[in-house]
């Protein structure tokens, strides 16, 4: 037997959720990563300031962090840029995410509510039966 058209839209959307659920962890772990880029950058920037403005270090200590500093503070902004970029893209699969969950649970409604139609016309199909059988039975008597 084929399946229904509302059965197929339902392996439909079951699939796209799915697919969107993939995306949003991928997008999940892609800011955590970035993050963490960023907590990188940031702690180097502070291990190098740690070491030049150590008591024992030289004046060329200070003046090798001086030099590296404009490249650490660089790759803190492309860090931070990576940070604001993978949380927009987050936040676009998880707009599509409550779509897609949205999306579902409006079919499983309507397969609900069709479900419950032809229970009801089932039962009114019964109750006819019904109707008629009581009806011979009270014509004969």
């Amino acid at each position: 037997m084929e399946p229904s058209p509302l059965e197929t839209l339902i392996t439909l959307r079951e699939q796209e959720l799915d697919l969107v659920e993939r995306s949003f962890a991928e997008a999940v772990a892609r800011e955590t990563a970035a993050e963490e880029k960023l907590t990188a950058a940031q702690a180097e920037i502070l291990n190098e300031q740690r070491i030049a403005s150590s008591p024992t270090a030289d004046d060329g200590a200070v003046e090798a962090f001086s030099r590296w500093l404009p490249a650490g503070r660089l790759a803190v902004r492309e860090a931070g840029e990576g940070c604001r970029v993978a949380a927009l893209e987050r936040a676009a699969v998880r707009s599509a995410l409550i779509a897609a969950r949205a999306a579902m649970e409006a079919v499983r409604t309507l397969r609900e509510e069709q479900k419950e139609e032809e229970r009801q016309a089932d039962l009114r199909k019964e109750q006819n039966v019904l109707d008629e059988l009581a009806g011979r039975q009270f014509g004969r008597s």
